[in-house]
């Protein structure tokens, strides 16, 4: 007989927060270029330990908009908004993050702050 795998209550799993972003530059970006960027601004301002405490997650980007969505530990928002303000190129193109705002969950992070961008 199989056991059903055990997994953590929602008491003891880390609390999340999504940050909608959007990005500013030269050109449009692709969803890698900007993924990639996210990863590696983490890694400069906050180090290796820092960026494992914060836990950035990419989940979404819109290429046409040049909007996305990155989940982080809540205790972390304001190192990960940090280090996306100091990134300054993508790919040797200049560009700027531009944080939208800060949710608990995306259905409302779409509903309030990328809605005028056409999110659904």
């Amino acid at each position: 007989m199989r056991e059903k795998p055990k997994y953590l209550p929602p008491t003891l799993r880390d609390k999340n927060r999504y940050i909608a972003f959007q990005v500013i530059g030269e050109r449009p970006f692709k969803k890698d270029e900007v993924k990639k960027a996210i990863w590696e601004a983490s890694l400069s301002a906050l180090g290796f330990l820092g960026s494992a405490r914060a836990k950035p997650w990419f989940i979404k980007f819109d290429e046409k908009t040049q909007t996305g969505i990155v989940r982080v530990d809540r205790k972390h928002i304001e190192e990960l908004r940090f280090a996306l303000a100091m990134l300054t190129e993508i790919n040797g193109s200049k560009a700027i993050f531009r944080t939208l705002g800060v949710s608990g969950t995306i259905k409302r992070l779409k509903r309030k702050f990328l809605a005028e961008y056409g999110w659904r």
